[in-house]
Order: structure tokens, then sequence, then C-alpha cells
């Protein structure tokens, strides 16, 4: 199973790509550079920075934004895209980021 292991480069950037290239960091594990608060101010930026987590995860999985809709539908219901979205969540420690991730709580 691939681990998405994020760096988070300074605040979010509207005009720049949110996800940039993969490195690979051992086997099966690798790094993507999201651009976006690592620590969000408000619910709305946290709201915007676990997509940002989730489109880099959604890249890491196996599925990129040129994917088919259906090929995107498949890797969110891989269990890779899922704890590679919770790693990253858990990762960036941030209360607003886990209030985002855990909309039930």
């Amino acid at each position: 199973m691939k681990t998405l292991t994020l760096s988070f480069a300074g605040a979010v950037a509207a005009l720049v790509s949110p996800v940039q290239a993969q490195d690979r960091v051992g086997p099966d594990r690798y790094a993507v550079v999201v651009k976006a608060a690592a620590h969000p101010a408000t619910p709305r930026t946290a709201r915007h920075t676990l997509a940002q987590i989730e489109r880099a995860a959604l890249a890491v999985c196996g599925a990129s934004s040129f994917s088919l809709r259906e090929m995107r539908m498949s890797v969110r219901d891989s269990a890779c895209w899922r704890s590679s979205v919770a790693r990253a969540v858990g990762s960036a420690g941030d209360p607003l980021l886990s209030a985002a991730y855990h909309p039930q709580r």
C-alpha cells in the first residue's frame, strides 16, 4: 500500500497547482508538497486544506486530475486513499483541520 507524506508550503496559493510532483521516499512511500496552510486560521481554510490533502492522496494512490471520474471515485473508495488522508490530517495536528475531517464530532 502506498503511503502519503505531506509537506506544507506556505499559505494557500490560488493560482498555483495545489499538488506538486511526488517524490519517492521509500518503498511505497511518497512525499507530496501541498500548497496549503498547515495550520488553517478558519474552518473555511481548514476545509480548503483538507480538499488539497484529498487531491494529493488521489495523485499518490493512482488517480490524477486528468483521470476519468470513475477512476477518481474508485481511488477515493480505496484503503490507500482513506489511510493517506487520515495520516496526513493526523500528522498536521491541527484542531480545525481535524474538525473538517471529522465533521460529525
